[in-house]
C-alpha cells in the first residue's frame, strides 16, 4: 500500500477538493451502486412521526438518549448542551454551559448509550470523565477516566464531527481506544482510529479489559487504498452493543463480525452489497459538502440557504478533475450502525441522493436471524436510537425548527 509522507492535516474542503483534483481523468456521469439485493421495504409517511414539546434552546442535535422510564435527552450543538423531556413530551430542563468552572463542560462528545443505573451519563472528551446528565437540581457526579490516558478515546464515527461512541454492556461500558496522534501524519491518525481497540471499562472509569482489536480482528480496509497526495477517506468505524455481544462493520467482507465479552467471535450477519463503485462529482461534493460549507462561511457549518448551497457546490465541484472510481474510494459505504436490545442491527448505507456521509432517510433493519427489511424514514427525521417499539430522533418542521420525536414500529 502507498502511502503519503507525514504532512499536516488537511483543514479545510479546498484542500480536499485541491487534493482530489490532483487525480486525474474524468468524472463519472452518474453514480452506482450494486443492486441492495432481495428485501422487504418498509416506508413511514410523515403523518408516522410523533413530536415532543419544542425547545427553543435546541441548535443542532448530536446525540439522544432514551431512557428506560421515559425520560428522553438531547445532546445539543451549544450551550445549553444538555435538554430533557419527561415522559409525556414536556420540556423538563435544559442546562449544561460551557467553561473552564467546577461543573461547567468543555466538549461533551456523546452518551453513554443504554446509561448507567437509569440515569444519562456522557464523556466530556478534554475532561476525560463521564458526567451524570440528570439537571442542576441533582448535583454534579463526575467519574474521571483513569482506565486510559486522556487523549485516547478518539471519535472515529467520522472525521467532520467530535462524537465518540460508548455504550453500557452487562453493567460495563464499551469505549473505543486509540493511540494515533497527528504527529505521525493525517493518514496514520485515520488507520489508528479506525482500527481502534474496544474495550470494557468499570463504571467507575478506573479499569479496562480489552475486547477486540479492530486492526487485528478485521480485514485491512486499507490494503488497496492508495491516498492521493495525502487526500483522507471519510471511512466511518461502525460499532454497536447488540443484546449479548457486540457488532463490528468489516468494510472488507461487508459483514458485521460478531464478538462476545470474552472477545470470541460469534457467527457474522452479511450485509447487502452497497459498495461504491463510482460516484459522480456531484455526489462526491454532496458527500462532503459539511466541509465546504465549512470552508464557505468561515468555519461555522450554519445552514444556508437552497440558493447559496447550490452556488458552493458548483463551485466545488468545479474544482474536481478526479475518475468517479477514485473519488468513491474516498466514501463510506455504511455510514451508521445502530442496535435495539433484542439484538436488532439497524445499518445506514451512504446516502447517494440525500444525506452523503451523515446518511438520508433510508436503513436496513436486520433482524437477529439474518432477514432484513429495507426501511425509508420520513423527510426531515433523523434517527438516533432504536428500540424494540419505536425508533427515536430529531425532525424537522416546515420553520426548520428541531424537535425530538418518535416513530412506532409495527406490531408495537
Amino acid at each position: 500500500m502507498k502511502r503519503p509522507s507525514p504532512r499536516p492535516p488537511i483543514r479545510s474542503a479546498a484542500a480536499v477538493l485541491a487534493l482530489l483534483g490532483a487525480c486525474g481523468g474524468d468524472a463519472a456521469p452518474a453514480s452506482d451502486t450494486a443492486a441492495p439485493g432481495e428485501a422487504g421495504v418498509l416506508e413511514f409517511p410523515a403523518s408516522a412521526i410523533q413530536r415532543y414539546e419544542t425547545s427553543e434552546a435546541i441548535a443542532e442535535v448530536q446525540d439522544v438518549e432514551v431512557l428506560d422510564d421515559g425520560r428522553v435527552w438531547v445532546l445539543n450543538s451549544i450551550a445549553p448542551f444538555f435538554v430533557a423531556f419527561d415522559a409525556s413530551g414536556r420540556v423538563r430542563a435544559e442546562y449544561g454551559a460551557r467553561g473552564g468552572g467546577p461543573e461547567d463542560f468543555r466538549m461533551p462528545a456523546g452518551f453513554v448509550a443504554g446509561g448507567l443505573d437509569g440515569q444519562a451519563w456522557a464523556l466530556d472528551l478534554q475532561r476525560h470523565a463521564l458526567i451524570r446528565i440528570d439537571g442542576p437540581e441533582s448535583g454534579w457526579v463526575e467519574r474521571r477516566i483513569a482506565a486510559h490516558p486522556p487523549g485516547t478515546l478518539q471519535g472515529g464515527m467520522g472525521l467532520l464531527h467530535n462524537t465518540v461512541r460508548t455504550a453500557e454492556w452487562n453493567g460495563s461500558i464499551v469505549v473505543p481506544h486509540s493511540t494515533g496522534t497527528l504527529q505521525d501524519g493525517p493518514m496514520a491518525l485515520v488507520e489508528a482510529i479506525l482500527k481502534a481497540e474496544l474495550s470494557l471499562m468499570t463504571p467507575d472509569g478506573s479499569q479496562a479489559t480489552p475486547v477486540v482489536n479492530l486492526g487485528t480482528a478485521l480485514d485491512d480496509p486499507f490494503a488497496e487504498f492508495e491516498a492521493t497526495e495525502g487526500g483522507l477517506p471519510l471511512w466511518k468505524r461502525l460499532w454497536a452493543v447488540c443484546g449479548d455481544h457486540l457488532r463490528v462493520y468489516d468494510r472488507v467482507r461487508q459483514q458485521l463480525r460478531g464478538f462476545d465479552a470474552a472477545g470470541a467471535e460469534v457467527a457474522p450477519l452479511d450485509l447487502p452489497d452497497r459498495r461504491l463503485r463510482s460516484v459522480s462529482t456531484d455526489d462526491f461534493v454532496q458527500a462532503i459538502f459539511p466541509l465546504v460549507q465549512a470552508e464557505t462561511t468561515g468555519g461555522v457549518a450554519g445552514r444556508v440557504s437552497a440558493e447559496d448551497s447550490a452556488r458552493m457546490a458548483a463551485q466545488a465541484a468545479r474544482q474536481i478533475t478526479s475518475s468517479g472510481e477514485r473519488l468513491a474510494a474516498y466514501l463510506p459505504d455504511w455510514v451508521d450502525l445502530r442496535c435495539a436490545p433484542s439484538g436488532t442491527v439497524w445499518a445506514q448505507p451512504f446516502g447517494r441522493e440525500s444525506g452523503g456521509v451523515d446518511g438520508g432517510r433510508d436503513w436496513v433493519r436486520i433482524a437477529p436471524d439474518g432477514g432484513r427489511t429495507e426501511v425509508r424514514l420520513p423527510p426531515g427525521f433523523e434517527a438516533f436510537r432504536f428500540t424494540d417499539a419505536r425508533i427515536w430522533g430529531v425532525a424537522r418542521d416546515a420553520l426548520d425548527v428541531p424537535t425530538v420525536a418518535w416513530i412506532a414500529l409495527e406490531g408495537s
